[in-house]
């Protein structure tokens, strides 16, 4: 009997393989049966011709254990959170992002597949870096990309529930982005008017 090991939950699996998982769970065209065969070989790092070679009593036994993946139920999303040695900290008020940061977020959710596949840039939008100093958490300067590499690396339980979340919110919010980029770009105008105006002043 061929040795399988498995995860028993959404925090057992790696963000990368997360794309192919849900691609295979949403496709409504394979057979059930291949269904579970392709994520246990993903989730096994395997084969599908090795997974098809293992007796039907020990199949049916890894079906079961995966049987989590194809009810995509998630756990909740945390305000908080340690990965790498960092405490992440949640910023949950979408409106406090800038107007290119909203620019940036529609293009990464264009699509389903788009979401799905940029899961790491987007989470990344809305968690700060701190570490504990002191007795007090601290934020640490760090850029986007450095975040993006460090969630690259987180489980699905985590990093899932925060995109379902924010998506959810952006959907209620784009028929208000066009507004709040008018209204940025209003007031850009009148600082700028007004800094010219003092110029004038002073000149004068």
């Amino acid at each position: 009997m061929m040795k399988i090991e498995l995860p028993t939950s959404w925090h057992d699996i790696s963000i990368e393989k997360f794309p192919l998982i849900y691609d295979i769970v949403r496709d409504k065209e394979i057979d059930p049966i291949d269904r579970e065969i392709r994520v246990i070989s993903i989730l096994a790092d395997i084969t599908v011709a090795e997974v098809e070679k293992i007796r039907i009593d020990q199949l049916k036994e890894l079906i079961k254990a995966v049987n989590f993946i194809f009810k995509m139920e998630f756990p909740k999303s945390v305000e908080m959170f340690k990965h790498n040695s960092f405490r992440w900290v949640v910023n949950y008020d979408i409106t406090k992002l800038s107007a290119g940061d909203f620019i940036s977020l529609s293009k990464l959710t264009e699509s389903e597949e788009s979401i799905i596949g940029n899961l790491p840039q987007l989470v990344a939008m809305f968690v700060k870096p701190y570490k504990l100093k002191w007795l007090k958490l601290k934020e640490v300067e760090m850029d986007y990309k450095d975040k993006v590499e460090h969630i690259k690396s987180m489980n699905v339980g985590i990093v899932y529930p925060l995109c379902v979340f924010f998506c959810k919110v952006i959907e209620g919010l784009y028929p208000h982005i066009e507004d709040y980029l008018v209204k940025q770009m209003k007031e850009a105008r009148m600082t700028m008017e007004n800094e010219l105006n003092e110029l004038k002043n002073k000149s004068i």
